[in-house]
């Protein structure tokens, strides 16, 4: 089954979790034939979620199948903020690295209205869906994964771009086109999240998940390659041991809890916080002093980027 940058049975990674703090526009829903942006064919959809909603297209000139995803209008409603879109999903195309899922184009339809990036489409599953079926991930998977996460992550720093909100329902393991490899990890919504950040903050929401927040974000601070890195850290315990970090976590009804534990509470290391969730596997000797540098309240004292925090995680997790 082809799957784009999503999961048909959970739906595609969304942006923001809180959706009742906005009042966004519906969507229009895109019957099979419909053409967006003159040149992509709806096929079929396969997911929809607070901002926006993706599908298979076929690119008309081409004849390949792509993944187009449509946002909200909402994004564009100011002349500002679409010059932005255009700019950042420019900009975004060129991260040089293969882990980043390929934008093809973007635009807005001229006779719809939205905005729509068309992507590669993948086949596979998020980082997410995988822990989920497979469990706790033994130390050498997790340093493979991570060693192609942080090339995405560092990439992008390196041309000054902060992805804002990486979790792992915007991390895909793709099926790999190459011989001698299995998976292909893809990072997802490069350059989206920083227009939709600029527009939420006008609209006095913070960007990004509960569970995957840093400090910074929940105090509506700026964004920096340290915030990327708050959010490494809490993938690799997730992928360690099968458990999302925070406790509040466990409650989806409860985001303030999440978000008020990440600012005030004290912050145990990753192998107590294991043994407190009773996780199914043990966090590697080594791994709690790497994770400490990851999730230090103030972004001064973390790793500075994704390639600094991956140099020592693969000390970290060495056999």
């Amino acid at each position: 089954m082809n799957h784009a940058v999503s999961n048909e049975r959970r739906g595609f990674p969304d942006l923001l979790n809180l959706p009742d703090l906005l009042n966004l526009p519906d969507l229009p829903d895109l019957p099979f034939g419909t053409v967006i942006g003159g040149d992509y064919m709806v096929v079929r959809p396969l997911g929809r979620g607070a901002t926006g909603a993706l599908y298979v297209v076929e690119q008309l000139s081409t004849s390949c199948h792509r993944a187009l995803k449509v946002l909200c209008r909402a994004y564009i409603s100011d002349p500002t903020l679409f010059k932005r879109f255009e700019r950042e999903a420019q900009m975004a195309a060129r991260i040089p690295s293969e882990h980043v899922a390929q934008v093809i184009a973007s635009g807005v339809d001229a006779k719809l209205q939205v905005p729509w990036i068309a992507m590669e489409l993948l086949e596979g599953q998020t980082l997410g869906d995988h822990v989920e079926e497979a469990g706790p991930l033994d130390p050498q998977t997790v340093r493979q994964i991570l060693e192609q996460l942080c090339h995405a992550i560092a990439a992008a720093h390196g041309v000054g771009i902060v992805h804002r909100d990486l979790k792992p329902a915007n991390i895909f393991l793709s099926a790999a086109r190459r011989v001698g490899a299995q998976k292909m990890v893809k990072v997802l919504d490069f350059g989206v999240a920083r227009v939709m950040a600029e527009n939420l903050t006008t609209m006095g929401s913070p960007l990004g998940t509960p569970s995957w927040m840093s400090p910074e974000q929940t105090r509506g601070e700026a964004a920096t390659t340290a915030t990327d890195v708050w959010a490494l850290g809490l993938i690799a315990f997730y992928m360690l041991t099968g458990q999302l970090f925070w406790r509040a976590s466990g409650n989806s009804d409860d985001p303030m809890g999440v978000m008020a534990e990440i600012s005030a509470s004290q912050i145990p290391s990753a192998s107590a916080r294991a043994k407190e969730l009773a996780a199914a596997a043990q966090v590697p000797s080594g791994f709690d002093a790497w994770f400490a540098l990851c999730v230090a309240r103030a972004p001064e004292e973390r790793f500075m980027n994704a390639s600094a925090a991956y140099a020592a995680l693969a000390q970290a997790l060495r056999p």
